[in-house]
């Protein structure tokens, strides 16, 4: 004789689903912190490759005071083009403001590609409403240059600038 149980079906099924369901949310939990993590880790490389080229143009700036003192670097932006004097790919003497030119031609290579350039990966992110490029302006009555970089950085999905800046007394 056959004996039939009456018993609840589908509570097992049903722990299970609820289970996959957790299991799902929490990974999309994981996965979220995994993206954002990047993110924040991005924006701390940017900052910090921001901070290596203001102080990389400022060490140029010290080493070069004659420049300074000349008004080489007075008002000077790497948005507008510079290229290297004849001096520097002649190796012959150069003038104080002549290595200014070539210093600022060296800083802006970090954040915009040459002309003949494939495959360049500038410094500082850049986008089209906010490029990423480097300044130096100066204030007749401190007597002093200001050295700033700024650049393009993804923050809660909105282009925001970000910048660093500097003085430099001669």
């Amino acid at each position: 004789m056959l004996v039939v149980k009456k018993a609840q079906g589908g509570i097992g099924l049903l722990e299970v689903l609820l289970a996959v369901v957790l299991l799902s949310v929490g990974f999309l939990a994981t996965a979220r912190m995994q993206v954002e993590g990047m993110r924040y880790s991005q924006g701390a490389y940017a900052l910090s490759q921001a901070k290596f080229m203001v102080l990389d143009m400022t060490e140029r700036m010290r080493a070069n005071r004659e420049g300074m003192r000349g008004d080489a670097y007075k008002n000077k932006s790497t948005a507008t083009g510079t290229s290297n004097p004849a001096c520097i790919t002649n190796e012959t003497a150069c003038s104080p403001a002549e290595i200014a030119t070539a210093d600022l031609h060296a800083w802006s290579q970090n954040l915009h590609a040459p002309a003949s350039a494939t495959g360049f990966i500038p410094l500082l992110p850049s986008s089209a409403s906010i490029p990423a490029k480097g300044t130096i302006t100066y204030d007749a009555a401190e007597g002093s240059y200001s050295v700033a970089v700024q650049w393009s950085e993804l923050i809660q999905s909105s282009e925001t600038k970000q910048s660093i800046e500097v003085k430099v007394f001669p």
